[in-house]
């Protein structure tokens, strides 16, 4: 099988293209970066992403890229949704047998019930998580018109070696490093509930859905277990001397954890790895190595 990764040089991208290359010939594609079997070409560039493509004649799309860029709406409009059509009609156009496409928990908003499933209702808050959205539609539409078979993967919080500084276990990581108190938000409702999903799991879910029969699926890849930011600093705490001090917050926390039932049953995805010592041990070492 020959496999397309876009964003093969982002955080989940580097860990997809290693994990994939077990038993797949791969090919990346990075905007940044370029590499042996990682090809530089912008997305937003069809008539060069076509002659690729057609030059490959990949089996399956693994569409990863996507900007984060909340303050450049058009240009996050641009990166996500122009070259997610840009690669759905390049798939189109060389037969493509599937495409996986990475979408993210936040197309879902404000939780109304919990835990979250996939018929939950949409209200995106932020440009990305609206392009997300959009993106999802735009594949139903290829999916309808030219057959194309689509998997779509709603990703949770996904963590491990390599992430940037900017998420949550990086962050408590380096402030203790560098003695700063690491703050445990209280809400009116309490401490936070979150979804954490392992880079690795991810990878699994996504190999999963390359071999899956299915012509069309959504699905939610995430834990499926709640975890709140002072359950993760006292699993922190076990490897690294930390202070937490508690604020409270005068609003009431979106609470986030998912159904993943849907995966299990229709792609056999059932997350292995657990946030403890040694996974957190990992991401230290791949953190103080940067330093």
């Amino acid at each position: 099988m020959r496999i397309l990764v876009t964003g093969a040089s982002g955080f989940i991208g580097s860990h997809l293209v290693k994990y994939l290359s077990r038993n797949y010939r791969i090919h990346g594609l990075s905007s940044s970066k370029k590499s042996q079997n990682i090809f530089q070409i912008s997305l937003s560039d069809k008539q060069k992403l076509a002659k690729h493509m057609k030059k490959n004649k990949y089996d399956v799309v693994v569409h990863l890229a996507a900007s984060l860029e909340e303050s450049e709406p058009l240009d996050m409009f641009i990166k996500n949704c122009v070259s997610t059509t840009n690669i759905l009609e390049c798939c189109a156009e060389t037969n493509v047998a599937k495409v996986i496409f990475s979408s993210s928990q936040l197309v879902y908003g404000k939780s109304e019930y919990l835990p979250i499933d996939e018929d939950h209702p949409k209200n995106p808050i932020s440009n990305y998580a609206l392009s997300k959205l959009i993106c999802e539609e735009i594949c139903k539409m290829y999916h309808n018109t030219y057959g194309i078979p689509i998997q779509i993967l709603r990703l949770s919080s996904v963590y491990g070696p390599g992430q940037s500084p900017k998420y949550i276990i990086p962050t408590m990581m380096i402030n203790s490093v560098n003695n700063k108190d690491i703050k445990i938000h209280h809400y009116k409702n309490g401490l936070q509930l979150m979804d954490f999903v392992h880079v690795q799991d991810v990878c699994k879910a996504i190999s999963l859905a390359c071999k899956s029969k299915s012509k069309f699926g959504i699905y939610n890849i995430a834990s499926g277990k709640p975890i709140t930011a002072n359950d993760i600093a006292n699993k922190i705490s076990q490897i690294i001397q930390m202070h937490t001090i508690s604020t409270s917050i005068d609003r009431e926390a979106n609470h986030l954890f998912y159904d993943i039932s849907h995966a299990e049953r229709e792609l056999g995805f059932k997350p292995s790895v657990k946030l403890e010592k040694k996974i957190l041990k990992e991401i230290y070492k791949s953190i103080v190595s940067k330093r």
